[in-house]
């Protein structure tokens, strides 16, 4: 209810300034936000030398970027310590811009300028403003804001450049929300004239402006460290987290490679930055000590309460004894004793519109059931649409509330509006043909109904052909998966313990879906090489599969301390899924 509730006080402006911090949290989930950005900035390069110049100065692969994308990365001296965190931007063959926290920009362009010697390398801070728009209807919003012809970045870190009122801006892919947005770059001299159309947009669009409180719950439960809040120069890399989006571990040398490749290669750093959920009622304050039987374990940095989880929620620096998520754990902070639970990041998982739009259709779909108006469900199906115009599933719902309410004429524009999409959405043609009968128009309904069978007919023979060449593809599989087989037994012969034949049998049989044959191998790599993660995954799986559910529970658990510990985190995350997925059936 809360969209509906708060859009309706979108409309009487004088209501705005009685949204609650956890109100306007709500609204942006649902719909959209926005906020100035005065503590981030921009910097730029250009040159012939750019690219390769950045390439020996970041921990990122540089080159891979082609115009229009983005990356992050980072800048560490030789000890891997932060000089600074940031994301670069390609927006030219030989150009591009940096966005950075406005208080590491220093230390990021005396840098850069330290290191430059003959490159063809020019540095500088464009005078800008940055203004981010945030939330599941963000991007409709900025279309209409922005009025620009150029499609919006559709990835993250993806950049465009767009003018408004005939001035060069910029459009940046950049979730601080846990929710799709954009960072919008505008020169500084227009900065009145932007407030002042989001003032008016604001009056007839579902947007909000965010205030500095609620902007800070977004970016923890978001889980984006802050420069002097979270980490400083202190620092390695490594302990942030952020080198699982801001490293390269294929790209060639640059400043602090051997240790950030090392720590990968021989383990963890010993504290590393993770969540913690809180409960009570008592926050604790940033830079608290976190102990266990009078040992430190952490290090509380960014504490909030959290409105998605109902409980205070802080980043915090964990040792790397004390790292498997969802642990619970009795500690106390500057003396007074806590329950926490260590979490991933993010706290929150970010939705696409999609997600948003499924979620509005089947909400839609549990008001119908259990109320008798049909006011609600067709204005959360409208939103649902308008999030994801191939949401199919909404069309059709909404095509069936809008007959009942006896508005024929706009449930065949809403079918047309569909095959005007998705020419080939056999459920558009259908429904035409129903609504068409109602309205005794037969020789229209004919026509959709025999293009729905046409349809259906061209969908099963694709199925068909689809099918049989899926069946030749398996025999081939099945074929050179048999020969892996037989080449992993005969070095099994030879080295009984072998870890890449073991892990590699056991894969090749679980595919084949002989689970049964797949446990005695993966069972020898964990044991024979306990901290593989890889193979605690696989095995977990197994068991899965076999349903030993005990058994699988706790060679994820295993798996997870283990991939902790390493820093491992693709098969850490998953373990963690497949771990709560069999925690929620038990319950």
């Amino acid at each position: 209810m809360w969209g509906i509730v708060l859009h309706q006080l979108r409309i009487t402006p004088h209501l705005e300034n009685t949204l609650t911090s956890q109100e306007n949290h709500e609204y942006l989930r649902e719909k959209a936000g926005y906020f100035f950005l005065d503590d981030w900035c921009l910097a730029s390069a250009s040159g012939s030398d750019v690219l390769n110049y950045f390439q020996t100065q970041t921990s990122n692969d540089v080159h891979k970027l082609k115009k229009g994308q983005g990356q992050n990365t980072a800048i560490v001296d030789r000890k891997a310590k932060i000089i600074a965190i940031f994301s670069i931007h390609r927006t030219e063959e030989e150009s591009v811009v940096m966005l950075v926290e406005s208080v590491q920009k220093k230390n990021l362009l005396n840098h850069l300028n330290a290191f430059l010697f003959r490159e063809d390398v020019s540095l500088a801070s464009p005078d800008h403003f940055l203004l981010a728009i945030q939330g599941p209807r963000s991007s409709n919003i900025i279309e209409e804001f922005t009025k620009s012809s150029s499609p919006l970045p559709e990835k993250p870190n993806d950049i465009c450049q767009f003018k408004f009122d005939e001035q060069p801006c910029l459009a940046i892919n950049k979730s601080l929300t846990g929710e799709e947005g954009c960072i919008l770059a505008f020169p500084a001299q227009i900065k009145e004239t932007i407030t002042q159309k989001l003032q008016k947009l604001e009056k007839i669009h579902p947007l909000i402006q965010i205030d500095p409180h609620t902007r800070e719950i977004f970016r923890i439960e978001a889980g984006i460290p802050c420069y002097r809040k979270d980490m400083d120069e202190k620092n390695i890399l490594p302990e942030t987290g952020l080198e699982h989006s801001s490293v390269s571990y294929n790209k060639g040398c640059y400043i602090g490679q051997e240790v950030i490749t090392r720590i990968k290669t021989y383990g963890a750093p010993n504290f590393a930055l993770m969540g913690l959920i809180i409960e009570g009622d008592n926050l604790p304050l940033p830079g608290s000590k976190v102990q266990m039987d009078s040992k430190k374990i952490g290090t509380i940095k960014s504490s909030i309460f959290s409105p998605s989880l109902k409980k205070n929620i802080a980043l915090a620096y964990i040792q790397k004894d004390h790292r498997s998520p969802g642990v619970d754990l009795n500690v106390t902070i500057e003396g007074a004793p806590y329950k926490v639970r260590t979490c991933l990041l993010p706290f929150y998982q970010p939705q696409t519109r999609k997600d948003h739009s499924k979620r509005l259709h089947n909400k839609a779909l549990i008001l119908y059931k259990d109320q008798e108006g049909l006011e609600q469900p067709v204005a959360l199906l409208r939103e649902a649409i308008e999030l994801d115009p191939k949401n199919a599933s909404a069309y059709e719902a909404l095509g069936v509330f809008l007959s009942k309410q006896n508005k024929l004429d706009e449930a065949i524009a809403l079918m047309k509006r569909l095959v005007e999409i998705d020419p080939e959405e056999i459920m558009a043609h259908t429904n035409l043909s129903i609504y068409y009968m109602q309205q005794g128009r037969i020789d229209e309904a004919e026509l959709e109904k025999g293009e729905a069978t046409a349809l259906q007919f061209e969908k099963a023979v694709a199925e068909n052909m689809a099918k049989k060449k899926t069946q030749d593809n398996a025999q081939k599989d099945i074929a050179e998966r048999e020969q892996k087989i037989s080449m992993f037994k005969q070095v099994l012969d030879i080295d009984p313990a072998d870890q890449v034949a073991n892990f590699g049998l056991g894969s090749v049989y679980y595919d084949l879906q002989n689970y049964e044959e797949a446990l005695p191998p993966l069972v020898t790599v964990v044991k024979e090489y306990n901290d593989y993660s890889a193979a605690y995954v696989l095995l977990g799986k197994t068991l899965e599969k076999l349903s030993r559910r005990e058994e699988a529970i706790k060679t994820f658990r295993e798996g997870i301390a283990v991939a902790s510990k390493k820093g491992d985190l693709m098969p850490l995350k998953e373990m963690q899924q497949k771990l709560n997925q069999l925690l929620d059936s038990v319950l």
